[in-house]
């Protein structure tokens, strides 16, 4: 039975960005979404770039947000505006986030505490506001803590053996959520990785355990995997990594990374300056064939590189204002209504007690379960602030966020009790 507290707060969340997304939400699609989508429907084939007529099979984006854009496209049978399924599946998701965090926060909260936690995760504005997004942050959100909460059920078994029938289907259920993750976000493979080597290291589980959580999950993304493959000689699931590197690490680069798609289509509008030059000069040379992504991602992987090797100091201070912009945020952010005081003083706030949650933590004795999720934010900011930060990103750790800031404000009212 779910606590009527916690009943109470689910309605509320639910109320709230309903209402929200009612009066604040994307009209149409754009961007990539919009050119993958004319695509498809025009090709019948995933593709971002066409030449004369003819498709280039893409891993541009990872494919589960589109399939999960296209079926509610296909389930609305033009009735009305598809997009308003989107947002009532991404609100419903969005929900059930809301309870996946009270069973997160319970590994390491009191009750109260965990629901007061719960409460902020509600209504944090940040997670209401992406509801009315074409993006894929809210599933995101649900299936990362969804992966969470099962990974540390896990965790805590004591008898993990893959012959336990309820452990079996407990490594299969994980094994899915990863797969799907995996399909939704390039960076969960950061994730992902870093969770089977601990499950293995850290929690001296059965190597079968991590064999089978690894193995059925490759099996689970292997026919994307292969298809990439067929299309491109190359195993992957998304290619974008070099883009992703440059568009963080070149001269004219903010901490939120340059927001262009380099499409050849748009080749008029791309920003000039001398600086990109050379640059230019290799992407408009680039054979018009199925090897197009990869070719392209390899010249930006390149160049990226070469900026960093040229002026280490200079990209250092910038990984470091990243990093910090992930973490806390953005100073000198271009993007519309980010200085918003509804945005920036909970995120502030959040971030600015998660510290001292932190630091009680480090001086306790080692827990696994704390310690997994305090390795993986770190980790997470780390690898992220290599690429570029946009506001969105802030989706994979702030859960973590919140529960080491609730551990501070624990820590502290009960002291404040007991004096």
């Amino acid at each position: 039975m779910i606590d009527r507290n916690l009943k109470i707060i689910i309605i509320f969340s639910l109320l709230i960005k309903s209402i929200f997304v009612f009066f604040f939400h994307e009209k149409n699609l754009s961007h990539e979404w919009l050119i993958l989508f004319e695509n498809f429907i025009k090709f019948g084939d995933y593709s971002y770039y066409v030449f004369d007529d003819k498709p280039v099979p893409s891993s541009y984006m990872p494919p589960l947000y589109f399939f999960f854009l296209y079926l509610n496209k296909i389930l609305n049978f033009e009735i009305f505006n598809f997009l308003y399924s989107v947002y009532f599946f991404q609100i419903i998701f969005s929900t059930i986030s809301v309870y996946l965090f009270f069973k997160l926060s319970n590994f390491f909260l009191k009750k109260k505490y965990a629901l007061i936690g719960t409460g902020i995760f509600s209504v944090f504005p940040m997670l209401v506001y992406t509801n009315g997004l074409v993006s894929s942050a809210s599933l995101q959100l649900f299936l990362n803590l969804l992966f969470f909460k099962l990974f540390l059920d896990l965790l805590e078994k004591k008898d993990c053996h893959i012959f336990n029938k309820k452990t079996f289907f407990d490594i299969f259920m994980i094994s899915i959520i990863c797969a799907l993750n995996l399909l939704l976000r390039g960076e969960f493979l950061v994730i992902f990785l870093f969770s089977i080597l601990y499950i293995l290291l850290a929690s001296r589980k059965n190597i079968l355990v991590f064999l089978t959580i690894f193995i059925s999950t490759s099996l689970i993304v292997s026919p994307y995997i292969l298809r990439n493959y067929e299309n491109t000689g190359k195993f992957h699931i998304v290619n974008v990594s070099g883009f992703a590197l440059w568009k963080g690490n070149n001269a004219l680069a903010p901490v939120e990374g340059i927001h262009r798609g380099f499409h050849p289509n748009s080749r008029p509008t791309w920003p000039k300056d001398s600086e990109f030059n050379n640059l230019y000069k290799k992407l408009d040379n680039i054979p018009k064939d199925k090897k197009f992504e990869i070719n392209r991602d390899i010249i930006f992987r390149d160049e990226a590189i070469k900026n960093i090797l040229a002026n280490k100091g200079y990209y250092m201070i910038l990984y470091f204002k990243k990093l910090f912009s992930y973490f806390f945020f953005d100073f000198n952010s271009s993007l519309k209504n980010y200085y918003n005081p509804a945005h920036i003083i909970p995120i502030g706030i959040i971030s600015l007690l998660c510290i001292p949650g932190v630091g009680l933590v480090i001086r306790k004795p080692f827990n696994l379960k704390i310690f997994y999720i305090l390795s993986l934010m770190i980790l997470i900011s780390g690898i992220i602030s290599i690429f570029f930060i946009l506001p969105r990103y802030k989706i994979t750790i702030i859960s973590f966020q919140i529960i080491f800031a609730m551990i501070f404000i624990q820590f502290l009212l009960d002291k404040i009790r007991k004096n």
